[in-house]
Parts: structure tokens; C-alpha cells; sequence
């Protein structure tokens, strides 16, 4: 299978079914046009040559399975509903806007073969009536960028239009070029679709028929031809028989009872809203696809209070109408995401170190000689400071000192020795978990709200003041799943986890911020791991008296060692579970309401356990 993605699905290619009978879907939600005209060349093998004012986006919805000259077919009605023409030449097939197509090199059609979308000149003999008086009648069913003349040296006309309508206008055109005396008339209908009333009208004659698309009734003594593109009936008679039947195209030609067009369709499950600007967009196309002037209109309106359509149209489309909603309005599939962040923390920490001082205190002279290291803890200048003040403060660990004093009580030495070992472990576990549809985007946030301090202000004559903003901080959890054929999902996610540090600053509160965005494929109720972070942070400090600190052994009393080394493990793992029906769903509900109840009544540590990826999320505490 091919797929060219363009924000939606473009255009899916299906393998072939059979050997020698190979068949494409196309399926086009708002591509870019070169890109489809690009993908038909490589599907038909023709040569395109594009006109550099080829631009715009196309949409085209089929079920259908087409061969390659159907897709050929459709992707020159394609380029016609969006105002540009296919012709052929020597070099290949010319796309150019269609108000200068003619001006081209239109491709002379002998046979009438070419294909119905391509634009082509044809030449078409009258035998019984004149050319000249047919242009008028004609006219009105050549678009704007079409061409219609008469020769009257050869009694010929000389059309140049997409070959399909050259077609239907030729069905016209033999049937006025007939043996059949009298007026011809061109009514265009206001009210009544042309398609419907030809039918009616066939009663007044005998002999209906229909050829080419182009319906018709005849007698020995008038015609009756509708045009459907157009919305037009050509009449060709007496005079007496043509405003015979005129006065009962006026009569019919009447607006229809709205009442019965009307009908309010509630929906189950589909969103009223997108569900209306799907269905007029489809009716827009199909409308602009047929090129149809066709007058009685339909709507379709979204009332959102009760999640229902107003539409309004035509049997026939209201047929086609329930029958897309049928298919649309169904109930979508539920997925349970489920995450767990696990952070890992492991910190320790060792500290030696000596400090000494040589003085004398008798006349409060300051010390002499001494070290002073902060390294292992508190210097020996601040304990000193300390206990002059009567306030004693030691560092955490084990801190031994020693002094001597002289018979005076003057003191002349001291020495600390500090020393200290510590580690701690931290484990965090959050298991965000949220519910949502297929194809809908969902949102959990887990944290607090705090303030912030975003400016302030202060001058002599006035307070000062500070204005603050309200910022939520936590975990938040963001995803869109998407379920396709094979029962996986696709995710796009954005996980962010914010928490307050414990570190003070003179500007405001200082965050930590973890934040993943992503998006993967995952099987139903399988693991995956989104991403993480192991970090590993070593810091060592010394020291130390120069030279004196680096004498082996009697080093030991001139220097100050510290060392830390923190490690950390952060990952983050994500599973989806996709509940089809609403027994999926009160089953799962079920079952994680007994893994609370069995948490709350203190299950024994060993059921905590984890022994696979897949196991981690049966841990009662994660569930």
C-alpha cells in the first residue's frame, strides 16, 4: 500500500487484487493539487505539463475501486470543478487554468473518443438547419471558457468545450438539426430541476427517450430536451404546441413545500457541529462537480444544544444524507493512557579535614599561625567565634577538638578535627492515567497553583508593591490517541512534570521542569518507554596549606577534603488500552476500583512486585 500524508490522508493506492486487474481508491481530504497531479502520472503513466498558475488544494471522498482509466477520469473532473483543463498534445498533457485554455492549442477531436474532461475542438456539420440560427440557442450551454462559432460558408459549427459536454451538446444539436418544422425555444427553469420535469413533460409526447445524459422527448410534430448542467429545456415545435407546453413550464416551474424538505436528525454520538460542516462540504462539492445550476438548494444546520442537524433538501439528497450519516454517526472507541514516571535518586557524601591555630591570647594579639578550611564543615574561625559568644555551634558529623593553655590560662594552641559520611535514596513513582476518545485530544494536571513574582514598583513618597501571576506547577499530562486498522494507537503526547525547589532565590520561587513531547505507536495494552534521563554528577573539593598539604601522611593535618556523587535515573513509560464498548469500559473501571480497595486494605509488599515491563503496571500501587 502507498500513502502520501499531507496533514490527512491524499491518496491511498491498494495493492492490486488481482494480477491483471489493478485498482486504486483515491481519497483526497484538502491536498495540494501538484502533489495529486504528480501521483495520477505515476498511476496512468502519462506526462503532465503543468502551468505555473496550477495551484490550490483539493477534496475528494470515493469508496470506490477505480482503474486507470476511471482515475484518469475522475482527476480531470477534479481539475474542472477547481477551474482548470487537461489538453492534450504531442509533449504530453497541458493543465492550465481554463480561461485560457482555449488559447492553448485545443486538440482537434475527429472521432469523438477523447476522453470526457479534456478540453477539444470539434467541428459538427448541420445538414437541415441553419448554423447560424442555432448559435443563439447554444450559447447559454457553453461555459465562459468555452468557444462556439458558426461557418457559414460550410453551414458547420465549430465548439471548443470539455469533450463530454461537446458530447451532450452534439445529442442536442442532432435533435434540432432534424426534419421537424417550426420554432425553437430555450426556457431556463427557476424552481423545478429539468432532470424531473422532463419526465412530466414526456407524457404530453410520444416516443421518450434518452441518450448521451441529455433527456428528451419527441413527436412527429415536437422536441423536448433537457439540459441538466444547465438547468435548461431547449423546445423545438409549432408555435402553438410550444406555448402550450411553456404555459406548463411556468406552472410546474413553481418553488416546492419547504415543510416537506425539513427534518431534524438527532445524533447519537457524531458532534452535530463538525458533523454539518462535513455534509456541506460534500454537498458543495457534488454540487460544483456536476457544474449544476440546479435551483432548489440544501442545508444543513447544527443546533449544538441538542446535538442535532436541521437539513433541509430534496428526497433524493436526504436519501444520500442519512445514509453518510449512518455511517458516520457510530460510537468511537475509548483508549486508557497510562503513564508512570519513575525518578530515582542516590546521594552520598564524604568529608575530612584538620584545622589548627598557634596563639596568644594574654594581650588579645590575633593568632600567629594557623589553618582554615570549610571543606569538611564549619571553619575553625566561626566555631571559635561561636563559643566567644556563648552560642557553640557545630557542623553535622563528628567534630574533636583539643586546646592548650600556659599557667595563665592564655591560650596558645587548638586544633578541630571534623569528619562526616552521609547518603540518602529517593524514589518517586507518579502514575498519571486519563480516559479519552479516539481521536480527541485529553488533558490531566496533578499539582498546585502558586504565585510568581512578575514585577513591582517603589519611590520615595509610596510603598513599595510587587504584582505576582498564578502559575499551575505539577504534572500534566497531554494526548491525542489515534486507533487504526491493525489495533494499534497512535499517540501524540506532551508530558510535563514542574515542581518548586527547595533552593532560594531573590527573584521568586526557582522551578524544575521535565517535559516530553512525542508522538509513537503503540499495540493495545503494550508498554513503551517515551524517553528518559540518568544522570550522574561527581564533585570533589580540597584544601589544603601549599606544599604543606601535599607531605605524605603529616599532609592529612594541613588540608580539607570533601566528596559528593549524586546520581539520577528518570524514565517515563506509557501504555494505551483501547475499550471498544461500554463493557470494556465498566470492566476496566471495575477492575481498577479492586486494585484501590486492595491497596487500602494493605496487601502484603511482595504483591507490589514487578517481574516484566508489561508486569510494571500490574503493581497494585501503579494501578
Amino acid at each position: 500500500m502507498i500513502n502520501v500524508v499531507k496533514r490527512a490522508l491524499l491518496v491511498s493506492l491498494l495493492c492490486p487484487i488481482l494480477a491483471f486487474a489493478q485498482t486504486w481508491k483515491v481519497n483526497l481530504q484538502d491536498a495540494d493539487i501538484n502533489l495529486f497531479i504528480r501521483q495520477v502520472s505515476e498511476i496512468t503513466d502519462k506526462s503532465f505539463i503543468i502551468d505555473p498558475r496550477v495551484k490550490g488544494r483539493v477534496t475528494v471522498i470515493s469508496n470506490a475501486d477505480l482503474d486507470k482509466d476511471s482515475v484518469f477520469k475522475l482527476f480531470l473532473s477534479v481539475l474542472s470543478v477547481h477551474g482548470y483543463a487537461a489538453i492534450e498534445s504531442d509533449e504530453g498533457i497541458k493543465i492550465l487554468p481554463q480561461n485560457v485554455a482555449k488559447q492553448g492549442g485545443l486538440t482537434f477531436d475527429k472521432d469523438g473518443r477523447t476522453a470526457g474532461e479534456l478540453l477539444v475542438t470539434r467541428v459538427i456539420p448541420i445538414t437541415n438547419a441553419v448554423a447560424s440560427e442555432l448559435v443563439p440557442i447554444l450559447r447559454p450551454l457553453i461555459p465562459q471558457y468555452g468557444h462556439l462559432a458558426a461557418v457559414n460558408e460550410v453551414n458547420a459549427l465549430i465548439i471548443s468545450d470539455h469533450a463530454a459536454n461537446i458530447r451532450e451538446l452534439e445529442d442536442i444539436i442532432s435533435r434540432l438539426d432534424s426534419t421537424v418544422e417550426g420554432q425553437i425555444r430555450v426556457v431556463k427553469l427557476q424552481h423545478a430541476w429539468a432532470g424531473d420535469l422532463i419526465e412530466m413533460l414526456s407524457q404530453l409526447v410520444e416516443g421518450a427517450e434518452s441518450g448521451n445524459g441529455r433527456k428528451s422527448s419527441s413527436s412527429n410534430s415536437s422536441k423536448i430536451i433537457a439540459d441538466e448542467r444547465t438547468n435548461r429545456l431547449v423546445l423545438k415545435g409549432k408555435e402553438a404546441t410550444l406555448d402550450q407546453i411553456e404555459g406548463l413550464i411556468q406552472q410546474l416551474d413553481q418553488p416546492s413545500d419547504s415543510t416537506t424538505r425539513l427534518k431534524v436528525i438527532p445524533l447519537r454520538y457524531a458532534d452535530a457541529k463538525t458533523t454539518a460542516e462535513l455534509i456541506t462540504g460534500l454537498l458543495s462539492a457534488e454540487k460544483t462537480a456536476q457544474n449544476s445550476e440546479r435551483p432548489e438548494s440544501s442545508f444543513v444546520q447544527a443546533d449544538e444544544s441538542l446535538n442535532a442537524l436541521v437539513v433541509s433538501a430534496e428526497p433524493n439528497v436526504m436519501a444520500d444524507i442519512m445514509g453518510v450519516l449512518t455511517e458516520l454517526d457510530i460510537p468511537r472507541a475509548q483508549v486508557l493512557i497510562e503513564a508512570i514516571i519513575v525518578e530515582v535518586k542516590m546521594e552520598s557524601s564524604d568529608a575530612l579535614g584538620f584545622q589548627w591555630l598557634f596563639g596568644d591570647t594574654s594581650d588579645s594579639t590575633t593568632p600567629v599561625l594557623g589553618t582554615n578550611f570549610s571543606a569538611a564543615g564549619g571553619s575553625l574561625s566561626d566555631i571559635a567565634t561561636s563559643v566567644v559568644a556563648g552560642t557553640p555551634t557545630l557542623s553535622n558529623g563528628i567534630t574533636v577538638g583539643a586546646a592548650s593553655f600556659n599557667s595563665d590560662g592564655d591560650l596558645n594552641m587548638a586544633g578541630i578535627l571534623q569528619a562526616i559520611q552521609s547518603n540518602s535514596n529517593s524514589n518517586l513513582l507518579s502514575t498519571p492515567k486519563i480516559m479519552t476518545l479516539d481521536n480527541q485530544k485529553s488533558k490531566i494536571l496533578v499539582g498546585e497553583t502558586r504565585p510568581f513574582q512578575t514585577g513591582g514598583y517603589s519611590d520615595s513618597s509610596s510603598s513599595a508593591f510587587v504584582t505576582t501571576s498564578r502559575e499551575d506547577i505539577g504534572l500534566t499530562l497531554e494526548v491525542t490517541p489515534h486507533i487504526n486498522a491493525d489495533n494499534e494507537v497512535k499517540m501524540e503526547v506532551s508530558q510535563i512534570v514542574e515542581a518548586a525547589s527547595p533552593e532560594a532565590s531573590s527573584l521568586g520561587t526557582i522551578t524544575t521542569k521535565r517535559e516530553i513531547e512525542t508522538t509513537v505507536i503503540a499495540g493495545n495494552r503494550k508498554t513503551i518507554v517515551l524517553g528518559g534521563l540518568i544522570e550522574d554528577n561527581v564533585v570533589e573539593v580540597e584544601q589544603k596549606v601549599p606544599l604543606l598539604g601535599d607531605i605524605p601522611i603529616l599532609g592529612a593535618l594541613f588540608r580539607s577534603t570533601s566528596y559528593e556523587n549524586n546520581k539520577k535515573n528518570l524514565l517515563v513509560f506509557i501504555r494505551p488500552t483501547i475499550l471498544r464498548n461500554a463493557v470494556d469500559a465498566e470492566q476496566m473501571a471495575q477492575s481498577k476500583y479492586n486494585s484501590f480497595r486492595s491497596i487500602e486494605l494493605q496487601m502484603p509488599i511482595e504483591a507490589t512486585r514487578a517481574d516484566s515491563l508489561d508486569g510494571l503496571f500490574n503493581n497494585p500501587l501503579v494501578q
